[in-house]
């Protein structure tokens, strides 16, 4: 499966192979158990969220030794594929359902991952928190909402400076035009979109990278459920 790694460039070592193939095997046992992803096919699983996880390994920024939060991270993705890329990375995982962060702890101890914090709860709730609050380098955040309620949700998150990884596809354009005066109010800015075609017949994945150029309004996110029923 590594051959699909090796055509878009990225050098994926044989110890990051086995944490990959372990990752695997625990999602597929534990997947009726945690209802974690309708993809069991081992080269889906491979192509669609491992591959698809790490494609922000071919932008131009470095992750080890920064702080990455993961917003609606599910079962782990692409939170723990860019931990096992970027092992020196500090990195968060935010989710509602406690059951899958629960999987995710265990992924973590079978993977032998240190430097993960896992979070039980809604983006709205801790992005009002201090010890959250403007105080990671990168957010990310994969197959989540729409961008503009994306934005004020993760964007609280992101110091001054730092930069919003939205993994997106299909709707791409539309979403940027609806998400103007979101932008406006978290204070960012659209940096670039890069598109990467995955292997095969797998389509196409946008990366959106926004930056935050400016200290956001406290009273964002509103309380939660708001923000849903009424974005930017």
């Amino acid at each position: 499966m590594m051959n699909y790694f090796d055509d878009l460039g990225i050098q994926v070592d044989d110890i990051k192979s086995r944490q990959f193939e372990i990752f695997y095997k625990l999602l597929i046992e534990e997947n009726e158990k945690y209802n974690l992803t309708a993809i069991t096919e081992r080269k889906d699983v491979y192509i669609k969220h491992f591959l698809d996880s790490i494609l922000v390994e071919k932008l131009d920024f470095e992750f080890n030794g920064k702080k990455v939060i993961d917003i609606g991270t599910g079962a782990g993705f692409p939170a723990i594929p860019l931990k096992i890329m970027n092992p020196q990375m500090r990195i968060t995982g935010l989710d509602a359902l406690n059951k899958r962060i629960g999987f995710i702890k265990m992924v973590q101890k079978e993977l032998s991952l240190k430097d993960i914090e896992l979070i039980h709860g809604r983006a709205e709730d801790f992005g009002q928190m201090t010890k959250y609050r403007e105080q990671y380098d990168f957010a990310v955040s994969r197959a989540v909402a729409e961008l503009r309620l994306l934005l004020e949700l993760v964007m609280p998150f992101v110091n001054v400076g730092g930069y919003f990884i939205a993994y997106k596809s299909l709707k791409t354009k539309t979403e940027l035009e609806d998400a103007t005066h979101a932008l406006n109010e978290m204070k960012s800015k659209l940096i670039d979109i890069v598109e990467f075609k995955l292997p095969e017949d797998f389509g196409t994945r946008d990366m959106m990278i926004i930056q935050k150029m400016g200290k956001i309004n406290n009273k964002y996110p509103r309380k939660p459920g708001i923000p849903k029923k009424s974005p930017l």
